[in-house]
């Protein structure tokens, strides 16, 4: 945590003195309006352009101090932490008011009421007491936790925050001590200044001072976000193992003895075909293929001749059957005029 630098940031900003002015006109009005409730809405302004302020920090965005042109969205970020802010202070006021309540009532009273009065006073600023320890210690995580989305559930994140608030809790009571040691003096003094500026003065360097303790308050939440951000980053890549694939792994410049040797630079190589080197032989399959191409060609043939010699020799005895009949026929024909021949002796014969 840089406290000086949560000192004397405001002056980095060449336009500190306007921005400051704006934000001091702006608290002046809106107390002097909140009794009629108007005035809230002013603080509801500066409470989002602190959630600009801090995101700044946190961001490392320079200059720290925004700029005063975005009232309506201000507004928006400022009821929302305002919500939050309220949603938190509810177990406080739950138990403050209904003992202040009855305290009152038994102080009025005329039947020895002074006593339990008093010691129900004296609970209730206890009680108070130990809670606004608590609150305060609270308060720089769900304020934190509201500037990641800007939503109100991120701020109401109970177990979220807790362990966040238990993680950080050095620089968490750092920042709310500092953060009201800073207010209360800064209060005091512009009080004294205004009133050795007759009177008058507090007018103008009350609000002052309550804005600059604003800004310092701005400036150390933003701070713990950016600490708090930059360890949760490096635990996470510290707790990831380191793969071992059996290769040495490069010297660790703080256990070197001695300066590490300059790493040599070797020029990119460029492929360049040598000349003389045969080609490859590709064209060579490729005549291999054509000639088994031409060999599978000059084989087609003859087997198709064979294929025809075969079909032939099977219609040849087909067409020798019908020659075979034809001679069967002829010798029965001859059989038949022979016999006809020698019955016309007989028939002579018998006619003489």
């Amino acid at each position: 945590m840089d406290i000086g630098r949560a000192l004397t940031f405001i002056s980095d900003d060449d336009r500190w003195v306007e921005k400051t002015a704006i934000g001091t006109g702006l608290l002046l009005i809106s107390s002097m309006l909140l009794a009629a409730l108007i005035g809230i809405l002013g603080y509801f302004i500066l409470f989002g352009y602190l959630v600009r302020l801090m995101q700044n920090v946190r961001d490392e965005v320079h200059p720290v101090l925004p700029e005063w042109d975005q009232w309506g969205d201000d507004l928006v970020r400022g009821v929302k932490l305002a919500c939050i802010y309220f949603v938190w202070a509810l177990p406080i006021m739950l138990v403050s008011i209904p003992i202040t309540i009855i305290g009152i009532a038994f102080d009025d009273s005329n039947f020895g009421g002074d006593g339990l009065a008093a010691t129900l006073a004296i609970c209730a600023f206890c009680i108070n007491f130990i809670f606004g320890i608590c609150y305060a210690i609270l308060q720089p995580g769900f304020t934190i936790a509201f500037l990641r989305n800007e939503e109100i559930g991120d701020g109401l994140q109970v177990s979220e925050i807790w362990e966040w608030t238990r993680n950080n809790i050095g620089n968490v009571v750092i920042v709310a001590l500092f953060t009201m040691i800073a207010t209360v003096s800064l209060i005091a003094v512009g009080s004294i200044v205004g009133l050795i500026l007759c009177i008058i003065g507090v007018v103008v360097t009350l609000p002052s001072s309550l804005l600059i303790a604003y800004y310092l308050q701005g400036h150390l939440y933003g701070q713990l976000a950016r600490i708090s951000s930059q360890d949760a980053d490096g635990g996470a890549v510290a707790a990831m193992p380191q793969p071992d694939f059996g290769v040495e792994r490069p010297l660790d410049p703080e256990d070197a003895e001695g300066p590490l040797p300059a790493a040599e630079f070797v020029p990119p190589t460029v492929f360049q075909p040598d000349p003389e080197s045969d080609l490859p032989d590709e064209p060579d399959s490729g005549l291999e293929l054509d000639a088994d191409l031409d060999q599978d060609a000059e084989q087609e043939p003859d087997s198709a001749a064979e294929l025809d010699t075969e079909v032939e020799s099977d219609i040849a005895p087909e067409t020798e059957q019908p020659e075979a009949g034809v001679e069967a026929d002829q010798a029965g024909t001859a059989e038949d005029g022979g016999a006809s021949e020698g019955d016309d002796p007989s028939e002579e014969t018998k006619n003489e």
